[in-house]
């Protein structure tokens, strides 16, 4: 079956109303149990579940004389037989079944002794049958399961009311309850051992009317259980309310039917109990069949348990109303009758504890508790009883057979090993048991650990589920519901049960996830920041070399136009030359102030072209050299890294009379670090300082934000004449070596 689903009850946690109202309503269920058990006793001791004879008789209908069936008890018991057959009763014979009924029913049977006249086998005999004079037991004893059954259900709705008088639905069973046992002590114990006298007669009169409401109270407390079918506001408007309005109405009328008129009919009152009783079970059969919706939506468990007990309720009416028809009582005879019978009363011991449970959702009333728990004892006296047995038989037998003598002695071994087997198996087999159930709080904490270990591993929000479902379901095996909110600490969710034993162990765990939840939510925080300022900086970055791009180009443009300008004037077709490769060049321009790198070999083009560019405007010779391994021409620089190297060369180098120029780009990696050495042999002049100006100084900046801050850029002029600057900085991994 289908695992049933709890909530924390309130009576173990916070009250929902102040307390002194709980003592209140507690008094007031003390005081109702007292009040049914007042109501009851006297008729339990004034009163026998049997005839005036102590026998059941086999009497049917068309049979002259009446045979006994089976002695029940006395005053029978000892005197009677099964099998005996009556013949007549203090001298008068009896007459037919129907006749003698009718007089029994109409002047009851005499209270002295009775002189009967019995026919056994082939015999007669007269027996003397005192007055029956019967202790409690004695009364109880033919009925003790019924009895049993009858007093379970008061003790759990009063248990209930107990924990849980916040709950309309509790009262009403304890009214039900209590109905119900005093209606069973009605109905078992019939017959009366005296003629009552007048006081007493008021009191079997207002226990009779009482009884009409029997049915009634099972009819309201089908309507409100679990929850009322109505709410305060609008019960008037429900055909719920109305139906036990009726029932209440026809119970008042049988009452006042029994004061005005006479005792009410016992078909009045069997077709009562057989229309209500239906009506109720039904009732609570469409309350659990019916869709979930908004504020009702039982679990498949808890409708299962619900349709049985009003299964087990619809059984338990059929049969009343089977058995009160005196045709029916030969079918007592029959096993399977015996059977049925004793299966229905044990579902009926069993169900007050499944209303409760259905009620409260409290693990308290949870059957399957007492049955785990007495299994261990059930399984343990069938072993120790064949274990001592096989001691005491076997060893007695062989020391006979050895000896030719019996020993006592072998009892007190036989006992000893018992005594001494019968704790360490009844831990192991609760334990094995626990562990079935997943009650075992050794499996439990250990399964909660490695979940716990589990959770400092969890890299993100789906691992720490999955460990803490692993983990729960592995300790109490079986899956537990958990609520997941996006905002702090997860929880059971709403009707999910745990073991009280297993409850904070569990919350222990779910508390390790809500924080490692946390740190994972910060931590998800941090590196968003993190990349967000990365982001930031990456832009900023971008934006600044972007800047310094901006300022390399209109100066590149402004010379290029004015030698565009000169050489348009004076040499037509150096200035279409020209033209070309100033558009070759700033084609290159508008790419690289696009990219974050180029290539070493792209500047080095682009050098090429500048200087050609540049040969048709200066006189003198301009020569540009590359030395360096080949492989650093894959190597990635900063864009427009050389073109302000050139110009600066050729602003302050290539001075009027020069013959040539020559510039050299010298390259090389040694020890992860990259060295770019670019010179001149241009003539020195006033302007030209071994410093940075602020052309350089421009480089400088976007060689650090290319390279980092180890990055240098360094001028200085040259022995001999001439100027170099210097740019060095670490190579990252997996660059050309």
């Amino acid at each position: 079956m289908h695992a049933v689903t709890f909530v924390e009850s309130p009576a173990r946690g916070e009250n929902l109303e102040a307390p002194h109202a709980f003592r209140t309503r507690r008094s007031l269920a003390l005081l109702a149990v007292l009040v049914a058990i007042a109501i009851a006793l006297p008729r339990l001791l004034t009163h026998t579940p049997y005839q005036r004879l102590g026998v059941s008789l086999d009497w049917k209908e068309g049979q002259d004389f009446p045979r006994v069936g089976r002695v029940l008890g006395p005053p029978a018991e000892g005197l009677l037989q099964r099998g005996d057959v009556l013949v007549a009763m203090n001298g008068e014979r009896f007459e037919g079944y129907a006749r003698t009924r009718a007089h029994i029913r109409k002047q009851g049977w005499p209270r002295g002794p009775l002189i009967m006249d019995v026919l056994r086998g082939n015999r007669e005999v007269r027996v003397s049958i005192p007055p029956v004079q019967l202790g409690a037991w004695q009364r109880v004893r033919p009925f003790t399961l019924p009895v049993v059954a009858m007093i379970a259900a008061p003790l759990v709705a009063f248990l209930l009311v107990w924990r849980r008088p916040d709950l309309t639905a509790a009262w009403v069973f304890l009214w039900f309850a209590a109905l119900q046992g005093v209606s069973a002590v009605w109905d078992l114990f019939h017959y009366t051992q005296f003629e009552p006298t007048r006081g007493f007669k008021v009191y079997l009169d207002a226990y009779s009317a009482l009884v009409n409401f029997y049915p009634a109270a099972f009819v309201h407390f089908m309507m409100v259980f679990p929850r009322p079918r109505w709410t305060a506001g609008r019960r008037l408007r429900s055909p719920w309310f109305w139906i036990v309005v009726a029932c209440y109405a026809v119970a008042a009328g049988l009452g006042v039917w029994q004061y005005a008129v006479g005792p009410v009919p016992d078909s009045a009152s069997l077709w009562f109990q057989s229309v209500a009783l239906p009506i109720g079970a039904f009732a609570l059969m469409s309350r659990y069949l019916r869709r979930a919706r908004e504020g009702w939506n039982p679990s498949l468990g808890e409708r299962l348990l619900a349709i049985a007990v009003a299964l087990v309720l619809l059984a338990a009416t059929a049969a009343y109303a089977m058995f009160q028809d005196p045709r029916m009582e030969a079918l007592f005879i029959l096993p399977i009758v015996r059977v049925l019978v004793a299966t229905l009363t044990l579902a009926m011991l069993w169900t007050p504890m499944v209303i409760a449970l259905l009620i409260a959702n409290d693990p308290v009333f949870d059957p399957r508790r007492l049955i785990v728990r007495s299994i261990p004892y059930a399984l343990l006296s069938g072993v120790l009883a064949a274990l001592y047995l096989g001691i005491v038989l076997g060893a007695q037998r062989l020391f006979a057979a050895a000896t030719g003598e019996e020993a006592a002695v072998f009892n007190v071994i036989a006992a000893l090993v018992v005594a001494y087997a019968f704790s360490p198996l009844r831990e192991r087999t609760q334990r094995a048991l626990d562990r079935l159930y997943g009650r075992d709080p050794r499996a439990l904490r250990l399964a909660l650990d490695r979940a716990g270990h589990e959770l400092l591993g969890a890299l993100n929000r789906a691992e720490v589920r999955a460990s803490v479902g692993r983990g729960l379901a592995a300790g109490l095996k079986r899956p537990v519901a958990i609520e997941w909110p996006e905002s702090g600490m997860p929880r059971l969710a709403n009707g999910e049960g745990i073991p009280e034993d297993a409850r904070s162990a569990v919350e222990n765990l779910l508390m390790q996830a809500g924080i490692r939840l946390e740190n994972l939510a910060l931590h998800e925080q941090r590196v968003a920041d993190e990349r967000r300022a990365a982001e930031l900086r990456g832009a900023a970055t971008r934006a600044e070399l972007r800047a310094l791009h901006a300022q390399v180009q209109p100066h590149f443009l402004f010379n290029a136009l004015n030698a565009l300008s000169y050489l348009t004037e004076t040499d037509p077709p150096a200035a279409q030359r020209f033209t070309e490769r100033l558009a070759d060049m700033l084609r290159y321009t508008v790419q690289a102030s696009q990219r974050p790198t180029a290539l070493l070999s792209e500047e080095i083009a682009f050098v090429e072209d500048y200087l050609g560019v540049a040969r048709e405007r200066y006189e003198s010779a301009l020569q540009f050299e590359y030395r360096g391994a080949n492989d650093l021409l894959a190597m990635p620089v900063p864009p427009l890294l050389l073109q302000p190297l050139v110009e600066n060369s050729l602003k302050h180098g290539c001075a009027p009379g020069i013959e040539a120029l020559h510039l050299s780009l010298e390259a090389n990696n040694h020890d992860g670090w990259l060295t770019l050495r670019f010179s001149d042999d241009g003539a020195a002049s006033s302007g030209r300082r071994p410093g940075l100006g602020v052309g350089l100084q421009n480089l400088e900046q976007r060689v650090r934000h290319f390279a980092g801050p180890d990055a240098s850029v360094s001028a200085a002029a040259v022995d001999g004449g001439g100027f170099a600057v210097t740019l060095r900085w670490r190579a990252a991994e997996g660059e050309a070596a």
